[in-house]
C-alpha cells in the first residue's frame, strides 16, 4: 500500500537538554512558546536563513518542541518559581536531521542559554533518532498506547470547534499528512488517504483511556487541550496495521494536533498498552 514518493530526505530526531539555572526565576504556567523561541534563537545564531524559513507562516513546520519540565518551589495563579537546585529539561524535535544538526553545532562553541534574563548551564544533551524506513518496518500490533504529555487538540474541518479526544481516524490521518510531507522513503496519494481513513474507522478502536483537559496560557492567548493516555486496539494485521504503528512512532518526533510547534501535542508511543509514562517534574 505504500508507494514510492518524494525524496525529501532526513531522519526524525529529538534532542533533549538537561540544564541548571543560575538562580530561581518566575516561569509562566505553560512554557511551550518559550521553548519555541529558544529553538528559533539558537538556529538564527547558526543560520539566519534557516531560522527565517522555520518561522514562516503558511506551511507545515519540520520541527516541534516540548514545554520546559522542571521542579518548582512555589506556584501562583500566574506561574511557578523554578528551583535551580534541580534540572530543567526540554526537547527539540525535528522531522529532518539536517535541522537538528544546527542545534548541535550551536552547542559546539558553548553550553549556556538564556531564558528571559537568566542564564542556564547545559549539563547534558541527548540525541535519539529513528529513520522513516525503520518505522515502516514496524511489526503489526494488536494494541499500543499513546501518552499525551502536554495539552493536545485536533482541528475539526469546517468547524470553529476543536476536537478534545484523540479519535483514531482523525489522529492518524493527520499524522499521515505529516509523513507525506517529510518522509524520505514513501508517499501516500489522496486515494490511499481515503482508503486508510475508512480502514481506521473499521479496524481501530479505543479500548481504554485516562484523559483530562487543561487550559494552557500563551501570553495573551489561551487554548484548551487534553492530556493523559489512550490504549488503541486493532483487529487486523494487514499492511495498514503496520502503517498505523509507524505513524504512532512518528508522533514522538512531530507532536500531534494544533500548535505542535508551540509545545502542544507532545506524545510518547508504547508498544505495550500496560506501560505507563513517568511523570515529568514541575
Amino acid at each position: 500500500m505504500m508507494t514510492k514518493g518524494r525524496m525529501v530526505g532526513g531522519i526524525p530526531t529529538e534532542i533533549v537538554f538537561e540544564m541548571y539555572a543560575e538562580k530561581e526565576f518566575s516561569i509562566p504556567l505553560f512554557t511551550g512558546y518559550i521553548s519555541r523561541g529558544l529553538l528559533l534563537h539558537i538556529v538564527r545564531r547558526v543560520n539566519p536563513a534557516v531560522a527565517q524559513r522555520l518561522h514562516e507562516l503558511g506551511e507545515m513546520k519540520p520541527y516541534s518542541v516540548t514545554p520546559l519540565w522542571f521542579k518548582s518551589k512555589t506556584r501562583s495563579e500566574k506561574g511557578y518559581i523554578l528551583d535551580p537546585a534541580y534540572p530543567c529539561r526540554l526537547g527539540f524535535r525535528f522531522l529532518r536531521d539536517e535541522d537538528a544538526r544546527l542545534v548541535v553545532d550551536y552547542f559546539s562553541s558553548g553550553t549556556t542559554v538564556n531564558i528571559f534574563d537568566v542564564s542556564l548551564q547545559v549539563a547534558s544533551l541527548a540525541v535519539r533518532s529513528k529513520d522513516y524506513v525503520e518505522m515502516e518496518g514496524a511489526e503489526p500490533l494488536e494494541a499500543f498506547r499513546l501518552v499525551f504529555r502536554s495539552p493536545t487538540y485536533l482541528s475539526a474541518m469546517g468547524s470553529r470547534y476543536r476536537c478534545l479526544f484523540p479519535e483514531p481516524a482523525r489522529l492518524f490521518s493527520n499524522l499521515m499528512r505529516v509523513w507525506d510531507v517529510y518522509s524520505s522513503s514513501r508517499h501516500f496519494g489522496r486515494e490511499e488517504h481515503e482508503v486508510y481513513k475508512e480502514w481506521l474507522t473499521r479496524h481501530v478502536g479505543v479500548s481504554e483511556y485516562s484523559l483530562k483537559t487543561m487550559l494552557a496560557y500563551m501570553r495573551e492567548r489561551k487554548a484548551l487541550g487534553f492530556m493523559g493516555w489512550v490504549n488503541y486496539e486493532m483487529d487486523s494485521e494487514d499492511e495498514w496495521n503496520r502503517v498505523t504503528v509507524a505513524l504512532a512512532q512518528l508522533a514522538e518526533y512531530s507532536n500531534v494536533g494544533g500548535n505542535r510547534t508551540g509545545g502542544f501535542g507532545v506524545t510518547r508511543f508504547f508498544a505495550k498498552p500496560e506501560e505507563t509514562a513517568e511523570e515529568e517534574p514541575q
